[in-house]
């Protein structure tokens, strides 16, 4: 093993002081037979730094009853607790389930506090890493559990805990609960997938056509045969969204009577004003074009996003509250000052849509793209040119090839710096582009516009070596001895926008830092107090997604600023909740992802979208795919079944001082729910009714050391043969123990004859979802919950 530093610690505070000091580079020793394997086999990717011993704190072994209630010190011995005579009397079950752990040897050395917080069994987390390299599941900061698909033979039979951010959500730049919705989906909830969306992404009608979609990429399925549709799903509820707007976009259930304006109505300043709105501010948002939208109703190729999803996004913000006012000249009409004087708060959201200068001689002549994609979005359907050069390689410069292709040109040629394998905009788009008979340029840059008589007649254009230097910087360098000449009638430039800020009062202290708003990146904020900004204003050209995020982090600060309250972290995190997560057996069958439809190119137009999108059917069908990734690792300990059977609960030592939880609730996350600096110190069970027959049930390959495929806990008092309350406990067939609720309902006011025990038993796997190799355990949960509700007389039990 590595060295470390070692602590033998006398007393509870002490230990509590150390791990205060050293967090997560510290470990406790209780037992070490268990953190003395993971630390010889290295299976951890960080090693700790100290360990702390508490075996030699002499306050925490012992055994008594206090006014009906047994106390066990968290390091009591588990070879003490199976021979003790006052636990043999009462809690039988307890000495029961010391017995069954291990052998002889580890009983003398382990402690109950030990089993209780043992880590996880999986063959996976525990591969050691001199075999061949430790295995980065999702319990060591990976985003993947292996076991899913691989031998799970002993893994879990009622779905896994969410321990990390999903590999899926991770990617998406907004943070949005994908495998959340798409289990809601599969649960027929729509309207519950909607708010589940809509809480980190006001517009998946958008971004659901729009989106690169990195959580495709990143999607886990993509490992065993095809990643999720995601995008396409998102589509679909986005425009559900829509369709059922007056019942989910609807105005805030009160209002703070504090006002926020908004300038710019893009998706930063779209999204602000969406979340604002729902949190109770009276929201105006100003823009200076005829129509609202920004980018989306100006940038953004009707073929790829209709107008009329536009339409209805912005008519459900009109309709939930939120006010516009377009034409609106600010710097003109009216002040920044003034608004600032009128408004409680206002958030600057006005993009980028300048075109910035490339440098080169008959530069003039070019056209802007982002003015003729504004144009053809308004209905120009008149032709540029002929033979049409776009320069630039991103999604701008595809949408204006595309779009000029439509419009009737000839030949259109996209030239960029970029080599093919560098262009920025999305493959998908590239490919569409040359399908529909685009030509590309890569690696050329513009050297100079040709001209004659005033008309262009081509471009000449200079190799380009290399985009960006060692540093990754954008560097492009030239090899000047290689120039071609191309013949065009019209270049059009796509290279990218720069800020428009000459709204801005260069007399405000408003800070501005070459030609972009200066915010703290923190809380959003300005450099005027109150006056906040977001999106392409303050970062340059951004995606869709990025706007509206910036949006949302933007109307987050604001609320707090006009709260009062202190913004602790601006970014939108994904929920990870304690319940076992479910998936559904479809998911474990290879599958293709569905195939998003597009109509033929000889019948894609303008003005038409290009892909229809999926039906119900369709999107049900690719909600089932998910495998809503979670751990499906199993708690092992035998000790805590039986805990939980007898309603104990767990007292926990920490900096703040004492605190108890049931012992049910102690696993209510995967392992326990110890924080880093608490401790374990007592158990503490309560005398067990009069009539109460305990049952522990261990169900293994060999008789000693190893540990349990299945174990059942009961506790079930009965008066004149009639359940009067029952606790079924299942071990080792999830991530924490599980309560059999629905086994519990069935007997109790019952007798317990056969038809009662076989419902039970049938009632106790209710829900569980086998993985591919362990079938078995269902079949075996069964046997052992019949047994255990078979069990002759009070205060027995089985083994």
């Amino acid at each position: 093993m590595r060295a470390f530093e070692h602590y033998n610690a006398k007393t509870t505070g002490e230990a509590v002081t150390l791990l205060k000091k050293y967090g997560s580079k510290a470990k406790l020793s209780a037992g070490g037979t268990d953190l003395l394997g993971k630390l010889k086999d290295e299976v951890l990717p960080e090693y700790p730094e100290v360990l702390i011993n508490i075996k030699t704190i002499p306050d925490l072994d012992y055994i008594r009853e206090d006014d009906g209630t047994l106390k066990i010190g968290a390091l009591t011995k588990l070879s003490k607790i199976a021979t003790s005579s006052i636990i043999k009397e009462r809690y039988d079950i307890i000495s029961q389930a010391a017995q069954s752990v291990g052998s002889p040897q580890i009983r003398r050395v382990g402690t109950i506090g030990g089993n209780l917080c043992q880590d996880v069994r999986c063959w996976y987390y525990r591969y050691p890493d001199h075999v061949g390299g430790r295995i980065l599941c999702y319990l060591k900061g990976g985003q993947g559990c292996y076991a899913l698909t691989g031998e799970n033979r002993y893994h879990s039979i009622f779905g896994g805990c969410r321990v990390n951010g999903s590999a899926c959500s991770s990617a998406c730049p907004a943070g949005v609960d994908i495998p959340l919705y798409l289990s809601l989906i599969r649960d027929g909830d729509w309207h519950k997938a909607a708010e589940v969306l809509l809480e980190a992404n006001p517009f998946p009608s958008v971004t659901g056509r729009v989106c690169s979609h990195p959580c495709e990429q990143k999607c886990n399925r993509g490992d065993f045969d095809e990643s999720v549709s995601v995008r396409a799903i998102e589509r679909f509820i986005g425009d559900y969204i829509l369709d059922n707007a007056s019942a989910i976009i609807k105005p805030a259930e009160s209002y703070t009577g504090k006002s926020v304006a908004i300038i710019g109505s893009g998706p930063a300043g779209l999204s602000a004003a969406y979340y604002l709105n729902a949190s109770g501010y009276r929201v105006t948002v100003f823009d200076r074009m005829p129509e609202a939208g920004g980018m989306l109703t100006n940038g953004i190729p009707a073929y790829r996003l209709p107008k009329d999803v536009v339409k209805r996004v912005l008519e459900s913000l009109e309709k939930a509250g939120v006010e516009f006012k377009l034409q609106a000249n600010i710097g003109k009409d009216i002040t920044l000052e003034a608004l600032r004087k009128e408004y409680d708060s206002v958030f600057l959201a006005t993009g980028a849509w300048n075109q910035p200068s490339i440098g080169v001689e008959g530069e003039s002549m070019a056209k802007p793209g982002l003015e003729l994609l504004t144009n053809v979005n308004r209905g120009l359907k008149e032709i540029p040119g002929k033979k049409v050069v776009v320069i630039g390689g991103g999604n701008v410069a595809v949408d204006l090839g595309i779009t000029v292709l439509r419009l009737g040109a000839e030949k259109v040629t996209i030239a960029c710096l970029e080599s093919r394998e560098e262009m920025p905009a999305l493959e998908s788009e590239i490919e569409q582009a040359i399908e529909e008979g685009v030509k590309l340029m890569p690696s050329w840059g513009p050297a100079r516009i040709i001209e004659s008589a005033g008309k262009v007649t081509g471009i000449e254009m200079v190799q380009c070596s290399s985009v960006f230097d060692a540093e990754g910087i954008f560097s492009p360098t030239y090899d000047d001895s290689i120039r071609k000449a191309v013949k065009a009638d019209q270049i059009i430039l796509a290279v990218g926008q720069t800020a428009d800020i000459s709204y801005i009062d260069p007399a405000l202290p408003l800070k501005v830092n070459r030609g972009l708003i200066v915010i703290d990146p923190k809380t959003q904020e300005t450099s005027m107090p109150g006056i906040f900004a977001g999106g392409e204003v303050t970062s340059g050209p951004a995606t869709v997604i990025e706007a509206v995020i910036a949006g949302h982090r933007a109307a987050t600060a604001i609320d707090h600023y006009l709260r009062g309250a202190e913004i602790k972290d601006g970014h939108i995190k994904e929920k990870t909740d304690s319940p076992l997560l479910m998936f559904n057996s479809e998911c474990l069958r290879k599958t293709s992802r569905v195939s998003r439809p597009i109509v033929p190119i000889s019948e894609r137009r303008l003005y038409v979208e290009d892909a229809p999108g999926l039906d119900l059917a369709e999107v049900e069908a690719e909600a089932k795919r998910c495998f809503n990734c979670s751990c499906v690792a199993v708690n092992a300990s035998d000790m805590a079944v039986v805990l939980i059977a007898l309603a104990a609960k767990i007292v926990i030592t920490g900096p703040g001082g004492i605190r108890i939880v049931p012992a049910q609730d102690f696993f209510d996350s995967l392992v326990n729910v110890l924080e880093v600096d608490e401790i374990l110190t007592e158990i503490q069970v309560p005398r067990p009714l009069e009539n109460t027959s305990q049952t522990f049930i261990k169900f293994r390959l060999r008789g000693a050391i190893d540990f349990a495929i299945v174990s059942v806990a009961s506790a079930i008092t009965l008066n004149s043969g009639v359940c009067d309350d029952a606790r079924i406990v299942l071990g080792a067939v999830a991530p924490k123990p599980i309560r059999a609720v629905a086994a519990e309902q069935t007997i109790t006011g019952r007798a317990l004859n056969t038809t009662v025990v076989e419902a039970a038993a049938e009632a106790a796997v209710t829900g569980s979802l086998p993985l591919n190799m362990n079938e078995y355990k269902v079949r075996i949960t069964k046997t052992l919950v019949k047994r255990a509700l078979s069990s002759p007389d009070p205060g027995t039990a089985a083994q």
